[in-house]
């Protein structure tokens, strides 16, 4: 099943075979002068971002052990690279790996075991100390998957929960319900149990992906991720906990969710570029540290085009799924942030575009603001899209404004998410002609620039 829509015809891979993929393609570039750790190698990571959006690999980072990649999944195109499928069937990839999960392969050797530490376990020093923005209380764990099994049923999660770094082995997990970690913890609190815990550095793109998805309570992420990966994920037992983890990763962080233990984490800049303030959260202590001998970590800038492309494409998914019973849904987008979509329709009456907006706003409770537009307009575009709201979009008839309904749910920013709206930027019917597009034909711009003279 899986192989009719895979047309790129290459494999999936994990995090390092993805990095020498993208510097193959020059999506990927090399920072071989000293980096510091704190504020500077991010600094020119969010540049990166703004400019060439790049992925970076820095290779001489102060007091770190291996190199640090970042901006390394920072658009869909590459997600979908990396899951060997192309761009336009990215969609429908993952919408049928949910029926077709993969179980895992165990494997005794494995390379994110090549060193292993269970002695010395300080993670201030085993790991690179990042600290992401001037405000934050510290150093950060932010591409970390953690796994972890439920207490009853065994079924594995994965989810990105960030981590403060406090020195030895002991750090600061930021997880609650309804995440379906913290529903696992609370399950383990109740008994006055620990909850074993694994973080996975440098995971492969189909984890990553299953770990910020909302997949289904009771359903195995790990086979999940097998299933988008179209393989199945290689796994190896951990030293330390009851666990199994990804042979390939570059880093894994063992240990275990202390029981009625709360300590302050925070402030920290999340992805809505503001800063959480500091509140309770968990306590996590470290059992073991394995990594490869040359290990690259990867560190994720909340709120980055890497933070949000992981985020995004499951919700493009679930609105595709609202949206498709009223239209011919012909792809959706999340430019500029995960709080608002744009939905691209073959528009056939015009009543279908208001049907997609409600469609679209009810498919997530995050979900803000939403434009339709029509199936000439690239969704992933902003400036394609803003210029169809200014040209087609009808004021008095194509704004639709749904008060009070409340979205983000973050306590401190809540009053500003409150109430939904829609806009219609598709052309009426009957004046489909009128607006039809101009039309160029096709030259290589470099067939005609810096040419020599005859």
């Amino acid at each position: 099943m899986h192989d009719s829509l895979r047309p790129t015809g290459e494999a999936p891979l994990d995090f390092r075979d993805t990095l020498t993929r993208l510097e193959r393609d020059g999506e990927l570039s090399r920072v071989s002068r000293e980096v510091d750790p704190d504020v500077e190698l991010i600094a020119v990571t969010r540049k990166m971002q703004r400019t060439l959006n790049r992925g970076l690999l820095f290779q001489n980072v102060r007091g770190t052990i291996g190199a640090v990649a970042t901006n390394v999944i920072a658009t869909r195109p590459r997600l979908a690279k990396a899951l060997g499928v192309d761009d336009g069937q990215l969609l429908g990839w993952i919408e049928q790996g949910y029926s077709a999960p993969i179980d895992p392969i165990e494997v005794e050797s494995a390379p994110v075991q090549e060193v292993v530490s269970t002695d010395d376990v300080d993670i201030a020093r085993q790991i690179p100390q990042i600290i992401h923005c001037e405000g934050d209380a510290g150093p950060y764990v932010t591409a970390g998957v953690v796994i972890a099994t439920h207490p009853d049923t065994g079924v594995y999660n994965a989810s990105f929960n960030r981590s403060q770094i406090v020195g030895g082995s002991h750090a600061r997990l930021r997880m609650m319900a309804p995440q379906h970690l913290g529903q696992y913890q609370q399950v383990s609190e109740g008994r006055g149990e620990p909850l074993p815990v694994a973080m996975v550095i440098g995971a492969p793109p189909a984890l990553m992906l299953s770990a910020a998805s909302k997949i289904p309570l009771g359903s195995d992420e790990l086979q999940i991720a097998g299933a988008w990966q179209g393989s199945p994920l290689r796994v190896t037992r951990a030293v330390s906990v009851p666990l199994l983890v990804p042979a390939d990763a570059e880093y894994v962080i063992e240990g275990e969710v202390v029981p009625n233990a709360r300590e302050i984490e925070g402030p920290y800049g999340e992805f809505t570029d503001t800063y959480v303030e500091p509140a309770e959260n968990h306590v996590l202590r470290v059992t073991a540290i394995t990594r490869r001998a040359d290990p690259i970590y990867h560190s994720i800038l909340a709120g980055s085009p890497e933070d949000v492309t992981l985020l995004a494409v499951p919700l493009q998914l679930e609105v595709l799924k609202h949206a498709r019973a009223f239209a011919d849904v012909v792809d959706v987008g999340t430019p500029g942030h995960i709080f608002g979509c744009v939905v691209s329709i073959r528009k056939r009456n015009d009543e279908q575009a208001s049907a997609v907006l409600m469609a679209a706003l009810a498919a997530h409770s995050w979900m803000k603001m939403v434009i339709v537009v029509d199936e000439d307009i690239d969704p992933h575009d902003a400036e394609e899209v803003l210029w169809a709201v200014q040209t087609r979009a009808r004021p008095d008839t194509g704004l639709f404004h749904i008060p009070r309904l409340a979205s983000f749910p973050r306590a401190d920013v809540r009053p500003v998410h409150k109430g939904k709206i829609g806009i219609d930027a598709t052309v009426p019917m009957d004046l489909k002609s009128t607006f039809r597009r101009r039309e160029f034909p096709e030259v290589a711009l470099e067939d005609y620039l810096n040419q020599a003279a005859d």
